[in-house]
């Protein structure tokens, strides 16, 4: 895959781990969590794997972000319940790239 292929499937992989951080923040289903946790893992894999496959520059970066977000407020529609705020979107974010070591 090329380098903008993978920052496409990089930033859903990415925005899907933040969504889950989300859930699971906001979650008043204590049985969820195991299930959430398993799916915050498998995304969370398969993002690093992606990160791993090229270096990435502030413009990647950014861009990698930017797309992180949108993915999340696509997938915070199938979730009208569950409210949250921008900076703790962002908080889990940056702990999900950080963790990328993106």
């Amino acid at each position: 895959m090329g380098k903008n292929s993978v920052i496409q499937s990089l930033s859903r992989c990415i925005g899907n781990v933040v969504m889950h951080k989300l859930l699971l923040a906001h979650t008043n289903k204590p049985e969820s969590k195991p299930k959430l946790k398993h799916e915050i893992e498998e995304y969370g894999e398969d993002a690093l794997e992606k990160a791993q496959e090229f270096n990435w520059n502030e413009y990647d970066k950014e861009e990698i972000k930017e797309k992180s977000i949108e993915r999340v407020h696509v997938l915070a529609e199938y979730y009208p319940d569950v409210k949250f705020e921008e900076k703790e979107l962002e908080k889990f974010l940056d702990e999900t790239l950080e963790d990328m070591k993106i």
